[in-house]
């Protein structure tokens, strides 16, 4: 179990000059420009790196990790924070044994946070702000032998979590994808062990639909592809590509046409809240299927991350984080420094909310606000107009 500790409270000083300017602490962080979320609430920096930021898909709260012993964390154990963008407070999730693996997955609201943690076994969590308290999610009498675990994706309700379980040893790593309904209190196998290693994994908004990736058997050319599970109806949906290797290289068969290119296999998909389209990585390439139509978009870059909505897709490219419309095919820079251009140094790791509207990543570039000189890695915001 664990508990949620308050890090610090506004200063009477920030106070008065709110009170004076009329300036609240959401509005500063909600305005058109990069601001960085990884401050205590007296808006001081950290003494430590911060990332893995994750936004909630109202845009009003952000989970990430630290290392900043000026949020109480341990210089080597990563401990959870959440900002709230509203009123700037920050909330630690203490874990006694500290947070050390991934991004953590808030719900919509950012009333609860899915997340791995552990010192030797990795195990999934969910963290209810309600009770202040945080979970372990594991399925009763799993078949095989399963010493860990990790967290792959929240339904925006917060009442679904997808999360792997598995061994540490030989081929049995994060071989059974289950579902958590927190409503019942149940564990439903998405995946069994027979399907092969799932790297990634993500939930619809209703909780019905399950998105996720097999990896194959690359040298004997076993697929490595993308698939969507209906809980409901039990059928399953391949989504995009077959991937293999052969020869020293990577190839993608192209289901709808036949056609063979050498681009990769699918991962970290993303799928949006209706369960109609999907995002995901595939080679050097961000690719988003519309199930609906079978058609796919194409975008040069990597790490992408899909709004709930369906219409935009935040992303990667020459260590830089963009924004791209779908409908339009307009691109944003979200990474601009103090003077319009573009990051001196690499932004990372994207997080969309539901709308396309807000988006929030790391960079250890300098020049993205003023006053940032503690020479390490922040979690930063932009709201887009």
């Amino acid at each position: 179990m664990s508990r949620a500790v308050r890090v610090s409270s506004v200063s009477l000083g920030t106070a008065l000059l709110l009170a004076l300017t009329g300036t609240t602490a959401g509005a500063e962080l909600h305005a058109p420009r990069v601001h960085r979320v990884s401050t205590a609430t007296d808006a001081s920096q950290a003494d430590g790196e911060s990332t893995g930021a994750a936004i909630s898909a109202d845009g009003r709260k952000v989970a990430f990790t630290s290392i900043a012993p000026s949020f109480g964390c341990a210089r080597f154990d990563r401990c959870l924070l959440v900002k709230d963008l509203d009123d700037g407070g920050v909330t630690k999730i203490d874990l006694g044994s500290g947070y050390t693996y991934g991004s953590p997955a808030p719900s919509a609201d950012g009333s609860r946070i899915a997340f791995s943690a552990g010192t030797r076994f990795l195990a999934p969590y969910l963290y209810d702000s309600a009770t202040g308290r945080a979970e372990k999610l594991w399925p009763q009498d799993p078949p095989g032998f399963n010493e860990l675990g990790r967290v792959q994706s929240i339904s925006p309700d917060g009442t679904h979590v997808a999360y792997t379980i598995g061994n540490r040893n030989g081929d049995a790593n994060f071989r059974l994808l289950y579902v958590r309904d927190t409503a019942t209190g149940t564990d439903g196998l998405i995946s069994p062990a027979e399907e092969g290693d799932k790297p990634g994994a993500s939930v619809s908004g209703d909780g019905e639909k399950v998105v996720y990736s097999v990896r194959g058997d690359v040298e004997a050319e076993d697929p490595a592809d993308l698939f969507v599970k209906d809980r409901a109806t039990g059928g399953r949906t391949q989504v995009g590509y077959i991937a293999f290797e052969q020869g020293g290289e990577v190839h993608v068969r192209d289901l709808d046409t036949g056609a063979l290119s050498t681009l990769g296999a699918g991962s970290a998909p993303s799928i949006s809240a209706d369960g109609r389209k999907v995002a995901f990585q595939q080679g050097g390439e961000v690719r988003v299927r519309d199930l609906d139509t079978a058609t796919t978009t194409r975008i040069r870059g990597s790490q992408p991350s899909l709004s709930g909505n369906g219409t935009h897709v935040a992303y990667t490219s020459r260590g830089a984080v963009y924004l791209r419309e779908l409908a339009t095919g307009k691109r944003q820079l979200i990474s601009v420094d103090r003077w319009g251009g573009r990051n001196d140094l690499s932004a990372r790791h994207p997080s969309i909310n539901a709308d396309g509207t807000v988006v929030a990543f790391e960079s250890a570039s300098p020049d993205l606000v003023e006053g940032d000189t503690n020479g390490v890695s922040d979690v930063f915001l932009r709201t887009v107009q």
